[in-house]
């Protein structure tokens, strides 16, 4: 008996397809990647599922029951439990009122019980029940999320959408136990990553849309990255290799407790832990970090010294950075895409002052271009366009507009599909073709040594450079291992 099962399900927007023709099923206790494209249909089949959709035509069974007229409450009483990439919570209330908001059924004098049960199952017993959510970092925020789905009763149905696009490598491991336990007790797991690794570690199963369609169902086995790749993205090859640049002049240097140099052209990884040192260099260099090892830290751009005290002098000094975090610290969502890729710039764009309905609209139609951007145009409002190009929004805010000299990068390519990796990395390279100094900051071994021609890898006051090759990715996670015990 399956657990769940899609049969023919289409799902149309107007002229636009979302899903075409879906057809597969979970047995109970089986774990399996859903992979796809931004835009593929991934979050519409989970929008289906969650009663939150009505498919055009088609329908879903779970234990063989068809559901009819399918809604969110009447989903969850069945046990299907959906845990997104940004957690359905209300950051201002406390653990515990999230845990129950929308249960009414549950007896008041039980609640405590059940909800210190379910916190200590998904590994947040030492969080307190009173805590406000959104002082919880993004990864115990996921995991509250998922204890909602143990509070409503018997979880038969998981989708996991990205949950480990804000984790470190052993909040990941933490949470893919957790996955095998809830497997083992009988619960359909749909895994829904961009980071191939984490699906062939936990997934025994890959299932693939693209454009709407189911294109690949096959056991993880005999499955590779490479195989999944190309699956996702068939010029994935064309830039799986590259040689290192040749040295330009030095445009950025650091001394002090790192020793570091960056040169014109080049496109260099600064790579170490997740929340590790790469990411306080970074934040220094822009004027964001002054304490610590960051007020240790001294640089010269094109050999003078240079120190910025904030944001607006580094970017004055052509020294541009772009976040982590798109949706807190990049993008306003009350903006269009056009003023979120010009904000920094719209003044300057402007005549006499005034900022209109046409000011910079060249420019980014440009970036646009360059970017590969998909979706509406750019009048839309930001949260119109899916993850990856979101992202590229972002990115092209401090790639454009304006030339940098240094362009600063935290995890670029953090949550977004192999296919909208590939349009970044071929624009970053142009970029660095063109004299741009790029210097990208991750915790991801595989994002540095696609995207980069060489890396420092820094754990704490201690660097080691590493050059580009075939056993980059692995030279990385070695020397890191070797910084630490040292």
């Amino acid at each position: 008996m399956a657990r769940i099962s899609f049969h023919e399900v289409t799902v149309d927007f107007g002229a636009t397809r979302a899903l075409d023709n879906i057809t597969f099923s979970l047995e109970p206790g089986e774990i399996v990647g859903l992979l796809g494209h931004n835009g593929a249909g991934k979050s519409t089949v989970i929008n289906v599922a969650a009663g939150v959709l009505r498919p055009t035509s088609g329908s879903y069974s779970v234990d063989d029951q068809e559901v009819v007229h399918a809604t969110p409450a009447a989903v969850s009483a069945l046990g299907l439990t959906v845990v997104n990439q940004t957690p359905t919570l209300v950051g201002t209330l406390s653990v515990f009122d999230n845990l129950f908001l929308g249960r009414g059924s549950v007896p008041r004098r039980e609640r405590k019980a059940i909800a210190e049960e379910a916190l200590s199952r998904v590994g947040l017993a030492d969080v307190p029940t009173d805590a406000i959510v959104s002082t919880l970092p993004v990864g115990q925020r996921q995991l509250v999320d998922l204890a909602r789905g143990l509070v409503a009763g018997d979880m038969k149905i998981l989708f996991l959408d990205e949950p480990t696009a804000a984790l470190g490598a052993s909040e990941t491991e933490t949470l893919h136990a957790l996955i095998r336990s809830f497997a083992e007790e009988g619960t359909a797991v749909v895994y829904v990553s961009h980071r191939l690794p984490d699906i062939l570690d936990v997934c025994k199963r890959i299932v693939v849309f693209n454009g709407g369609r189911l294109v690949m169902d096959q056991p993880t086995e005999n499955l590779g990255i490479r195989d999944l790749a190309l699956a996702l993205a068939p010029d994935f090859t064309d830039l799986e290799s590259h040689d290192a640049a040749p040295h330009g002049d030095e445009v950025l240097g650091v001394s002090g407790p790192l020793d570091m140099h960056f040169h014109s052209g080049e496109i260099v990884g600064l790579f170490g832990m997740a929340a590790g040192t790469q990411f306080t260099v970074l934040e220094s260099v822009f004027g964001w970090q002054h304490h610590g090892l960051a007020g240790r830290l001294k640089y010269t751009v094109d050999g003078k010294p240079f120190q910025p005290s904030s944001p607006g002098v580094a970017i004055a000094a052509g020294v541009f950075m772009s976040p982590a975090d798109r949706e807190s610290d990049g993008l306003l969502s009350n903006l269009t895409a056009r003023e979120n890729t010009l904000l920094p710039w719209l003044r300057g764009l402007s005549r006499l002052g005034y900022i209109g309905a046409s000011t910079g609209k060249q420019v980014y139609e440009d970036a646009r271009t360059a970017m590969s951007m998909h979706g509406p145009d750019g009048g839309a409002p930001i949260g119109a366009f899916s993850g990856g190009n979101k992202q590229k929004h972002l990115l092209s805010r401090w790639m454009f507009p304006r030339k940098p000299r240094v362009l600063l990068l935290n995890q670029p390519t953090q949550g977004v599909d192999i296919g909208a990796k590939n349009d970044i990395v071929r624009a970053l390279r142009r970029l660095a073709e063109d004299g741009v100094t790029v210097i990208v900051a991750s915790s991801e071994s595989d994002e540095i040594a696609r995207m980069c021609n060489r890396s420092y890898v820094i754990y704490a006051d201690r660097a080691a450079e590493i050059p580009s090759g075939p056993d980059m990715e692995e030279e990385l996670l070695h020397s890191l291992l070797e910084l630490a015990a040292a």
